[in-house]
């Protein structure tokens, strides 16, 4: 009797719990699947950059390094600040840039990139393909273990991907500061030959004074600093600075890691002649590479790509672990290349190409050792312990594997950030906020360090790297396990390839990759690799 009223009294209390699962869940679903889909916070931010605020910030800002990421971050500030002051010892000069690694090698400018150059400088389009720049279809080409990944044509209308830009570096380089020089907020930006020695800070630990080194020797002081950047590149030289200034940083502030990683980047001449004759397919003349390959996890990180870059030039740039000799001669080239294997071969229009170019262009080869990858934690120094107008930009903060693509990408990122938090910044105040730099980090360190992690612990899967101290190659296993996962699924199913693709061309958030209906197909497909 007891049991039967008992089971009279909860069974309502089931049916209301059961039904109230089968009403919540497929919410909780829809819900989740509508954030993970949802813009990132930086293309939102995207619409206020390059706006000028209507009344300018006191004070002058001084950009410490004239390299790409020294010229976005000088335009970001040019719209926010009374002053700018640009200093580099190679600024002013047409001459090769003997202090960028890469010099003369093909970069792609990501899409995100190409966006925010376009509000920063309304003429990007006309000045770089003047130039000689290919603003191209985000259409990478891209073959894991020489199995293609998709793109997400059908995403948008007409199957017309946002643009990209493929160009040398060396060209990029003098095409922006062209552009630069040209716009209109030029006015309140001046031009210094010369590099950063040091800082002084005032009592409440802001900024003050810059020193610079003139190219002649001569030492020279900045004053009425109202925000400096440190846009020194790998040097990473703001460390120094700080450090020299009397301030205490924590031991771990710096991770690196190493990926012993190096490429060759073979340039050919081609003529128009030259280039009708190569066996190209329709599709890929108008693409950002034309074809790249990357090797499985297990076959050690040898890849390669083909791309047309500027002024009638193709280049193929061909990388390894160092265990094996990258090609010197071009009678080493395909050989070289006979030696990638994958899952599917390479096709073999690609390999007649590459052999047409090497008999008839004699190429160039440039090997570069590609130094350690290394992330100045900034964000996680604790508060009050930095200038309050101290930021640092690009590889000046964070340095990535440039294999991946994602470098120029990062240095917007960053001004986006920069922008959106000087737009919070009262005018009529004389300084910046006291939290203004620790912000500045951590709203960063929110955007960039999932690209930190994700390249690292790929790279952890070689057997040659590196791990940075306190982790081992076994690091990250699962990580691993996902991205072969994942890009097995992007290979046979259109949503699971377009989230991967939006991802990393940073146009969505990694949490794309965690949507219900992506991360379903990611455990379910069936493996390829």
């Amino acid at each position: 009797m007891i049991s039967s009223l008992s089971a009279m009294t909860s069974t309502p209390t089931m049916w209301f719990a059961s039904a109230a699962v089968c009403i919540l869940l497929p919410s909780s679903l829809i819900l989740w699947q509508k954030i993970c889909k949802s813009p990132p916070s930086w293309i939102r931010e995207l619409e206020t950059l390059g706006v000028p605020r209507k009344k300018k910030l006191p004070g002058t800002a001084v950009v410490c390094g004239g390299s790409i990421a020294g010229l976005v971050t000088a335009r970001v500030l040019a719209d926010h600040f009374e002053k700018i002051i640009l200093v580099d010892p190679e600024i002013d000069s047409d001459k090769p840039k003997t202090r960028i690694m890469q010099y003369y090698a093909a970069h792609v400018f990501l899409s995100l990139f190409v966006a925010s150059a376009r509000r920063l400088w309304p003429n990007f389009d006309a000045e770089l393909q003047a130039a000689g720049g290919r603003i191209v279809p985000a259409d990478t080409q891209v073959h894991y273990s020489g199995v293609e990944l998709g793109t997400p044509y059908k995403d948008y209308p007409a199957g017309c991907l946002p643009d990209t830009l493929v160009m040398r570096r060396s060209s990029a380089q003098i095409a922006l500061q062209r552009l630069f020089m040209q716009h209109t907020t030029t006015a309140n930006v001046t031009i210094l030959a010369g590099t950063v020695r040091g800082i002084e800070t005032s009592s409440d630990k802001a900024v003050e004074t810059v020193i610079v080194r003139e190219r002649d020797g001569t030492h020279v002081s900045l004053n009425d600093i109202a925000l400096v950047a440190d846009c020194t590149g790998t040097t990473q030289a703001g460390l120094k600075w700080l450090e020299s200034a009397g301030f205490s940083l924590p031991e771990n502030i710096r991770y690196s890691y190493n990926g012993n990683l190096r490429y060759a980047t073979l340039t050919f001449i081609v003529s128009p002649e030259l280039e009708a004759t190569l066996p190209l397919p329709d599709l890929v003349k108008n693409t950002i590479l034309v074809y790249g390959f990357v090797s499985h996890l297990e076959s050690g990180p040898t890849t390669f790509a083909l791309v047309k870059t500027d002024n009638n030039t193709m280049q193929l740039l061909v990388g390894n672990n160092g265990d094996g000799d990258l090609p010197r001669l071009a009678s080493e080239v395909v050989p070289f290349l006979s030696n990638f294997r994958g899952k599917a071969p390479i096709p073999s229009w690609v390999v007649e190409t590459i052999r047409i170019l090497c008999e008839n262009c004699s190429p160039s080869f440039d090997n570069i050792k590609i130094p350690t990858q290394s992330y100045v934690r900034y964000h996680m120094v604790p508060a009050g312990a930095l200038p309050s107008n101290f930021i640092a930009i690009g590889d000046a903060k964070l340095q990535l594997n440039p294999i991946h693509g994602q470098g120029f990408t990062k240095i917007v990122l960053n001004g986006i950030t920069l922008n959106s938090l000087l737009n919070t910044v009262d005018p009529r105040s004389n300084n910046l906020p006291r939290d203004f730099a620790a912000r500045y980090f951590k709203n960063d360190a929110v955007n960039t360090e999932g690209l930190w992690d994700a390249t690292r612990l790929h790279d952890y899967g070689y057997s040659t790297c590196e791990p940075m101290k306190g982790e081992t190659n076994d690091t990250g296993g699962l990580v691993r396990w996902f991205e072969l996962k994942l890009i097995s699924a992007a290979t046979q199913d259109d949503e699971v390839a377009s989230a991967l693709w939006h991802v990393r061309h940073l146009l969505a958030a990694d949490r794309a990759l965690l949507a219900p209906t992506v991360l379903w197909k990611i455990l379910w497909t069936r493996p390829r690799f």
